[in-house]
């Protein structure tokens, strides 16, 4: 074996073991050889709960049937029947003739519908007892427009009242006292009121 060779075999063997040593055995400060690699475990994250929000109850609505007055297509006088929503804790009776009284809104307005009850009529009370209901409106209910306008207004009333009270007899009371004759033309109003009222 030649000197080169020699020479070539002890410098491959120095290499090699300062490669050793420098894997496996060096230690400087502040470096670790790690022979084992490091996992890392992620747990699934758990599935958010959608918390239920609770139901909320169904209110079941009320309606309230409103007689105003129109015209056919034969301009022939007619009752227009409206519906409006009585609002929560309301009484239906009581909104029905407010309503009466405030007369149609501006939609209804434009399509032909107006009323015969002065919006000035104030309802003084509705008392309702195990026998009867008693609905109390001011005198002026009966004053302005003649006869035919008195009529036309009471029959609202009426036609009102019977679509939106209990099944019980209603009677009409004009400043606390009931109504027999009405207005300066002298219209009879029969009670408990009924479609036949002021035709008998």
């Amino acid at each position: 074996m030649s000197f080169w060779t020699k020479l070539f075999i002890l410098v491959l063997a120095g290499v090699a073991g300062f490669y050793i040593w420098s894997e496996f055995f060096d230690t400087k400060p502040g470096v670790e050889k790690k022979l084992v690699k490091e996992e890392v475990v992620v747990e699934p994250e758990a599935p958010e709960q959608k918390q239920e929000e609770p139901k909320k109850e169904e209110v079941k609505k009320t309606y309230a049937t409103v007689y105003f007055l129109g015209v056919d297509k034969d301009s022939n006088g007619v009752f227009k029947k409206v519906t409006r929503e009585v609002p929560e804790n309301k009484n239906k009776l009581t909104y029905a003739i407010q309503s009466l009284i405030q007369g149609p809104d501006a939609a209804e307005k434009e399509q032909g519908v107006f009323s015969e009850v002065p919006q000035n009529v104030k309802l003084l009370g509705i008392v309702e007892s195990e026998t009867k209901i008693i609905i109390d409106l001011s005198s002026n209910v009966q004053t302005g427009g003649g006869a035919d306008s008195l009529y036309s207004r009471m029959k609202q009333i009426i036609k009102t009242a019977l679509n939106n009270a209990p099944k019980k007899p209603i009677y009409l009371y004009i400043d606390g006292k009931q109504a027999e004759v009405l207005g300066g033309e002298g219209i009879m109003i029969t009670q408990p009121l009924s479609e036949n009222s002021l035709d008998e």
